[in-house]
């Protein structure tokens, strides 16, 4: 099954050095978030042609009602493809999944799962181009999932691109203001420059009601006092 909580190898976002006022906890508390965050990108090929994982993104994303996700029924073959290429992944063949998710968004080129699994797979191959080109084309086919713009921000973040991670951050949250998701990614990548702000600390206390990797964050927060 593959959804946001699989546990995959990606590229983790990498978090600068930690300033020296810093709780020693946060290190360990800072990593355990940083690969939730990572974790959260797959998408569940489901055998019976129904989108799980976006269905579980919608209970998410309250704001699903005023930007409601379209329905598309996969072609058996294309489903067939991604099934194939799932099982793949999971036994961490990423090439063979790489062909088979092809064949499957080649079968059909509006499957959101695949492609989405597809570009997951070239970060995962260490062809970060690639899997940012697909997330970028589903960030503008298909703005009412949370899920490409979430996985564009944490691969920028993971190649040291955070300023253009957190405009993407953004980009999510005008479109899923209520995404616990885009809190949490947002949180995490202003964290990653060191904006120990305000606004992430909102955003990370938003995204705790469901990410216990936030919780863990806010709890560990820096003492502004002892910077002063």
């Amino acid at each position: 099954m593959r959804y946001v909580l699989a546990i995959i190898s990606v590229i983790p976002l990498v978090v600068p050095a930690a300033p020296a006022q810093q709780n020693p906890g946060m290190s360990t508390a800072y990593t355990r978030a940083m690969t939730a965050v990572s974790e959260m990108g797959r998408s569940i090929v489901g055998p019976d042609g129904s989108s799980r994982s976006l269905k579980l993104e919608e209970g998410d994303d309250p704001t699903v009602i005023a930007h409601p996700v379209t329905p598309h029924e996969p072609l058996r073959a294309a489903r067939k493809a991604a099934e194939v290429g799932e099982h793949l992944a999971k036994k961490k063949q990423h090439q063979e999944a790489i062909a088979k998710y092809r064949e499957a968004v080649a079968l059909d080129p509006l499957y959101f799962e695949a492609l989405n699994n597809l570009a997951l797979e070239f970060q995962d191959t260490g062809k970060p181009d690639e899997a940012e080109q697909v997330f970028r084309r589903l960030m503008q086919s298909n703005p009412e999932h949370v899920l490409a713009f979430t996985n564009l921000a944490t691969l920028l973040s993971g190649q040291k691109r955070y300023a253009e991670a957190e405009a993407v951050a953004r980009q999510a949250m005008k479109l899923h203001n209520y995404s616990f998701k885009a809190n949490f990614v947002l949180g995490a990548v202003l964290i990653s420059q060191g904006k120990w702000s305000d606004e992430a600390k909102t955003k990370l206390e938003y995204a705790q009601l469901k990410y216990a990797e936030a919780k863990s964050l806010l709890e560990h927060w820096p003492d502004k006092s002892a910077s002063n």
